[in-house]
């Protein structure tokens, strides 16, 4: 502990303590949790701790904020490209005047207060990341704290898989097939969060993170992956995995990789991708594409300027197919988009998504572009078929939104501080 004489700033000295690299690695690995129904037997206890959860998680980010910028004086962010923000607050503003239409007011109201919260939660902790790397002069990367995060999430999965397999399977295809997430996530949902584990692993092991530690994270991820059997999270995962291998500039790998995959690919897709052999269901997207053409034929046309309201997709809490099933969300973020604020949220969420891509092509820093592709990655394959990341609160829309913080929070001139380190 220094001296009150000290010239070192109390700030700094705390700041590179391990315990609070722990605590950051927490505070994500709670608020990723806080989207699991932890209580499948009781919706209410399952609202009640995601909600404390997330608060609590939120408040916490903020004191921590305003803690470091008591003892350091002078504490301040630049800021650089800040229209895909900017936009975002539009789509959420338009989705507060949809309120005014919505097909339900209290759903819509619900809906908007987790996202707004998320946003807000988002801010600050990419914040006291970003202040953190600084300060520990690039200890607590981003990468670390979030593969860190989904270890422990992995190992409760898969423990939990042992222990009590009822309630961590789904079972699929009468029952032929198991999935891991049971009804705690879906099973799509947290094989996106596998590959996203996989993705922190990669840059941590292209840049200077443990190489064993980080190996370790990545099987795990591999193991979760493969036995949620989510095809669009394999998907993603291979093409992260590409990227990651020609980035390495490692030709022997690269090979190596690739004969290895030409024996384990037909495993692979005799397994996960055609499930129990039945090739019309992989075409049509397990009964999405005639969802899909039901809710643009019957459901857009009715409302196709504003929608039925933010989070909305019919004028009851179910959208009935005639060709397919019956559905509260629609399994494709931008179809989602389209049906609860018609044709004017999906110009803003067009145009907001066009700002997100050049923000990450003039992005200066190849380590944040790097790694925002890494994320987007996965992020818009489970948006095709999931929740995604315009769709209902779930932990997608919370990456999303740090994704867009990386090209907002200025990452190479910060001011915090006359003690700050200059470098990233």
């Amino acid at each position: 502990m220094p001296s009150l004489n000290s010239t070192k700033p109390y700030t700094e000295v705390i700041w590179k303590s391990k315990p609070f690299l722990y605590l950051l690695i927490i505070i994500l690995g709670l608020r990723i949790s806080s989207y699991f129904t932890l209580f499948p037997d009781s919706v209410a206890m399952t609202q009640l701790v995601k909600t404390g959860m997330r608060l609590v998680l939120t408040a916490l980010s903020l004191v921590l904020i305003l803690f470091i910028r008591e003892k350091q004086v002078g504490w301040k962010f630049q800021y650089k490209n800040i229209s895909p923000l900017a936009l975002y607050i539009a789509y959420l503003l338009l989705g507060i005047a949809s309120l005014l239409w919505t097909s339900s007011v209290s759903y819509t109201l619900l809906q908007l207060s987790m996202v707004i919260e998320a946003l807000v939660f988002a801010w600050f902790f990419y914040k006291l990341v970003f202040l953190y790397n600084q300060l520990s002069n690039g200890h607590a990367r981003f990468s670390k704290i979030f593969a860190w995060a989904t270890l422990w999430i992995h190992m409760a999965f898969i423990i939990g898989l042992w222990i009590d397999p009822d309630t961590y399977y789904r079972e699929t295809h009468g029952g032929e097939v198991a999935r891991l997430g049971g009804f705690i996530i879906n099973p799509n949902e947290l094989g996106m969060l596998a590959v996203l584990g996989a993705v922190m692993t990669y840059e941590e092991l292209l840049g200077s993170g443990h190489k064993l530690s980080n190996f370790i994270i990545l099987i795990l991820a591999v193991a979760v992956l493969l036995l949620t059997q989510s095809r669009s999270s394999l998907g993603a995962f291979l093409l992260v995995s590409g990227l990651a291998l020609l980035r390495s500039g490692n030709i022997k790998l690269i090979v190596s990789i690739g004969i290895a995959a030409i024996f384990v690919l037909p495993f692979v897709i005799q397994s996960i991708v055609v499930k129990q052999g039945d090739l019309e269901e992989v075409m049509s997207m397990t009964g999405r594409l005639p969802f899909w053409q039901d809710l643009i034929a019957d459901g857009f046309t009715k409302e196709p300027l504003l929608g039925y309201g933010f989070m909305r997709i019919s004028y009851s809490d179910y959208f009935d197919s005639v060709h397919a099933y019956a559905a509260k969300m629609t399994h494709n973020t931008f179809i989602q988009v389209l049906l609860n604020l018609g044709l004017v949220g999906a110009f803003i969420v067009a145009l907001q998504m066009i700002a997100t891509t050049y923000a990450l092509i003039i992005e200066t820093d190849k380590k944040v572009k790097a790694l925002a592709i890494g994320m987007l990655i996965p992020l818009v394959i489970n948006s095709m078929t999931e929740f995604g990341i315009f769709g209902e609160s779930n932990y997608g829309v919370q990456f999303y939104q740090l994704v867009i913080l990386f090209f907002v929070i200025d990452g190479n001139s910060p001011k915090i501080g006359k003690y700050a380190p200059t470098s990233h």
